[in-house]
C-alpha cells in the first residue's frame, strides 16, 4: 500500500504531534507514525503521569501542615488510587490529542517507522512517500551497561507501578531523580540519592539547587553527592549500591535517573545518510533541517534540549520552515525549564554561573519569598527569584527561580528575557498585590535603588 502525503512525521510525542496540528491547520495533508500511544514520553510516561503525582504529593504536604493554618483533620494515604487518577489524566489527554488529529484529518501510522530515504518512510511494509518527512523519535532513559539488570527501575517502570516501596535508592540527582526524590519522600518513601558529580541539579545555578538539596534533607532524603556507583545487586527483595568509596546502600527498589539518550539507532536514519554527531544526536541547522533536503529533525533526538516543550518549538519552526509559513527561530539563550520538586525551580535563559564561565559580566539581584505576603500568607517562605543582567546597560539575560509555583509564574521571565526588558523599566511595571509575581518587580528594584521588601 503506497500513500502520498504533504508531510510524515516519524514519532508522536511532543515534537512530533503538535507540528502534525500545525501542518494540519496549514492545509496539508500529514501522517504521524507512532508504534506506541499518541503523545509519546511526555504525555504517557514522563511530564504528564510525573506532574499528577506531584499534584497528589503536593496536596498531601499541605494537609499534613494543617494545623499551621487553623484546620483540623488529615488526609489518609492510598497510592492504588492516585495511580489509578494518574492514568486517567494520562487517557483524557491522549484521546483528546487523538479527537483532535481525527478534526484535523492527520492519520495515525501504526507500526515502527524506518527512514529509506529523503522521501520515503516504510512502516512495517507500509511505504509512505512525503514531500517533507520530520523525524522525533524521540529519547530513551540512559542506563550503562553494569546497571542494566532485571529489577532495576527507570522512570518508566516506576510511574506504572500501582504500590509504593517502603525504600528507593535514586542513581541521579538530576531533575528526573531529584523529581521523583520529592515525590517519594512525601508519601513516605526512604529516599537515598546518589549523584556522582559534586552536588546536585547540575546546570542551575548553585543557590538555587542548595534550597533545593534543603528541603530534601528536611523530608529525609539522604544525599550523597561526589561519589560514582561502582556495582549494584538486585535481589527480589533487596537492592544494593556501592559507592566508590566503599559506602554500601540498601533498599527495596532502585531507580536509574541518570538522563536520556536519543534515540536514533534503529529507525534506518544512518543508513539513509543523516549526518549525526558522536553521541548519536541528529544534526541540524538554524531551520532544524538535516542534511537531507526535505527531511527536518526535532525534540530530543536533535541533542540540543531534553525539554518537551523545546521539542514543540522546534518541530513547529521546521513546519513553518517548510511550508513557507511567517518565520519561527529559536533563541537558545531564551530557553525556559522547570523542575517540579519541592520547593520547585523554574529559569529562563543561562544561569549566573554559565553567563560568568562564558566570560559575560553579569550582576544579580534576588527577591525572597519570606519578604513576599502572598507567600508568607501561604507558609511558602523559603526559595528567591533572581534576575540576571548585562552588568553595562541592566538588560535581563536570565531568571532563576526556586520557590512555591515558580513553574505557574516564570511566564513573566520568559516575556521578560525575550523582550530584552531592561530592569528599570521593569521595575515600573505595576504588579497587583499581594501576589508572588511581585517578587519580579521586587528583584528589579533590586537593580536600582534597593528592593523595597527585602
Amino acid at each position: 500500500m503506497n500513500s502520498k502525503y504533504d508531510l510524515v512525521i516519524l514519532g508522536g510525542g511532543p515534537a512530533g504531534y503538535i507540528p502534525a496540528i500545525r501542518a494540519a491547520q496549514l492545509g496539508r495533508k500529514v501522517a504521524v507514525v507512532e508504534k506506541e500511544e499518541v503523545g509519546g514520553t511526555c504525555l504517557n510516561r514522563g511530564c504528564i503521569p510525573t506532574k499528577t503525582l506531584v499534584a497528589s504529593a503536593s496536596l498531601y504536604k499541605h494537609a499534613s501542615m494543617a494545623k499551621r493554618f487553623g484546620l483540623q483533620g488529615s488526609l489518609d494515604l492510598d497510592y492504588s488510587l492516585i495511580a489509578k487518577r494518574k492514568d486517567m489524566v494520562v487517557t483524557r489527554l491522549r484521546k483528546g490529542v487523538e479527537a483532535h488529529f481525527k478534526h484535523l484529518g492527520i492519520e495515525v501510522v501504526r507500526g515502527h517507522g524506518t527512514l529509506k530515504s529523503a522521501d520515503l518512510i516504510n512502516v512495517e511494509g507500509r511505504e509512505l512517500h512525503a514531500k517533507n518527512i520530520l523525524l522525533a523519535p524521540g529519547s530513551l532513559p540512559m542506563v550503562p551497561g553494569f546497571m542494566d539488570q532485571g529489577g532495576v527501575l527507570t522512570s518508566r517502570e516506576i510511574l506504572a507501578m500501582d504500590t509504593l516501596p517502603h525504600s528507593l535508592i535514586i542513581i541521579g540527582g538530576g531533575v528526573i531523580g531529584c523529581e521523583f526524590a520529592s515525590i517519594m519522600a512525601t508519601f513516605g518513601v526512604k529516599v537515598t540519592i546518589v549523584e556522582m558529580l559534586p552536588g546536585i541539579l547540575p546546570g542551575v545555578d548553585r543557590d538555587v539547587a542548595a534550597v533545593v538539596h534543603k528541603a530534601l534533607n528536611k523530608a529525609k532524603v539522604k544525599i550523597h553527592t561526589g561519589q560514582p556507583a561502582e556495582s549494584i545487586r538486585i535481589t527480589p527483595g533487596e537492592a544494593s549500591v556501592i559507592l566508590g568509596d566503599g559506602t554500601v546502600l540498601t533498599a527495596q527498589k532502585l531507580l536509574v535517573a541518570i538522563g536520556r539518550k536519543s534515540r536514533t539507532t534503529d529507525s534506518g536514519f544512518e543508513a539513509a545518510g543523516v549526518t549525526m554527531d558522536d553521541r548519536g544526536n541528529i544534526i541540524t541547522d538554524d531551520n532544524n533541517l538535516t542534511n537531507l533536503p526535505g527531511v527536518y529533525a526535532a525534540g530530543d533526538a536533535t541533542g540540543k534540549w531534553q525539554l518537551a516543550h523545546a521539542g514543540s518549538a522546534q518541530g513547529i519552526a521546521a513546519v513553518h520552515a517548510m511550508f513557507h509559513a511567517v518565520p519561527r527561530k529559536i533563541k537558545a539563550d531564551s530557553m525556559s525549564g522547570c523542575i517540579f520538586t519541592f520547593p520547585e525551580v523554574a529559569m529562563v535563559g543561562p544561569g549566573e554561573d554559565e553567563w560568568k564561565e562564558r566570560g559575560v559580566s553579569v550582576k544579580t539581584s534576588t527577591s525572597r519569598y519570606i519578604a513576599n505576603g502572598k507567600a508568607v500568607g501561604m507558609n511558602e517562605t523559603e526559595g528567591f527569584v533572581k534576575l540576571i543582567c548585562k552588568e553595562q546597560d541592566d538588560t535581563i539575560i536570565g531568571v532563576q527561580a526556586v520557590g512555591a509555583d515558580a513553574s505557574s509564574i516564570i511566564g513573566w521571565a520568559v516575556m521578560a528575557v525575550n523582550a530584552g526588558i531592561k530592569a528599570s523599566d521593569a521595575a515600573s511595571y505595576i504588579h497587583p498585590h499581594p501576589t508572588l509575581s511581585e517578587l519580579f518587580m521586587e528583584a528589579s528594584e533590586g537593580m536600582g535603588y534597593g528592593t523595597i521588601h527585602g
